[in-house]
């Protein structure tokens, strides 16, 4: 166990994984997680109970969320830590998201009964708890409904990005979403950039004012992540850490990627800049 480690990327129940705020704190326990950062997509609705979880359990919690932006037609995540989650103009953002999920959505489950996939938003939503409506959510409903083995199958042939019932997102300017991060107090660090985002994006990126890059995580090989830590140097970016664990039985868990303590307090800092 390292008892020094923050995982700042996991999700819960209330966006696409598949455990509770308080297991995903607990979890962090049983890892030796000293600090946890709840990142579900889109919304803040699991941040209090984790942070009461935590408190019970001595784990810091970092209140946060992941939010998609653009850069031209170019989309991408930023991870936004230590917002006021309970803000109204967050509130009013984070329901504008979750009306454009679902009208994706319902688009989405048109395009896949056009490919004879019998599938309904019901069937989708019924997957979602309450939370905003992902890809993960029309995965599952098309895979019970027999038309693909597993998710995976389900993104490849369906709902993956240029695939046949994708549904490309509204656009949100990364230069509005860091805005808004930094007015609710936070701070915006690019989520997994070595999955899609190359150096002249993040030069863009920082142009607007990104605040870090995150690092550490599973998609990572040691070249980019040597890669990443060179370009957060030359950039002024501060460094984060993370599992990107939605709970998925043999899947990633918390804890098996992260970053020192130390990381947490630089953001945490800088985040105390915007205050």
């Amino acid at each position: 166990m390292q008892y020094n480690l923050a995982d700042l990327h996991t999700h819960s129940s209330c966006s696409d994984g598949l455990r509770t705020p308080t297991q995903a704190v607990e979890e962090a326990l049983a890892a030796g997680v000293r600090v946890l950062s709840l990142t579900d997509h889109d919304t803040v609705a699991g941040i209090d109970e984790a942070i009461a979880a935590g408190e019970k359990h001595g784990v810091s919690v970092v209140p946060g969320t992941e939010l998609s932006a653009h850069v031209n037609e170019r989309e991408l995540h930023l991870l936004a830590y230590f917002v006021d989650h309970h803000s109204e103009r967050l509130a009013t953002h984070l329901v504008e998201l979750r009306r454009r999920r679902h009208e994706r959505g319902a688009a989405m489950v048109e395009r896949l009964n056009g490919l004879g996939v019998p599938v309904t938003l019901e069937d989708v939503l019924e997957r979602t708890a309450g939370g905003p409506l992902g890809r993960p959510h029309i995965a599952a409903a098309i895979v019970a409904s027999g038309a693909a083995m597993n998710k995976e199958e389900a993104f490849v042939r369906f709902i993956g990005d240029r695939r046949p019932a994708d549904v490309p997102k509204p656009r949100s300017p990364a230069a509005e979403v860091i805005g808004l991060v930094h007015e609710l107090g936070g701070v915006a660090v690019l989520a997994h950039p070595g999955m899609v985002v190359s150096e002249p994006v993040i030069q863009k990126l920082v142009e607007v004012g990104l605040d870090g890059v995150e690092v550490y995580h599973p998609a990572h090989q040691p070249p980019q992540i040597e890669h990443y830590l060179d370009i957060a140097e030359r950039y002024g970016l501060l460094t984060s850490g993370g599992s990107d664990s939605h709970g998925d039985a043999g899947g990633v868990g918390i804890g098996d990627y992260g970053i020192g303590v130390e990381a947490v307090e630089a953001l945490s800092a800088r985040a105390a800049s915007y205050a």
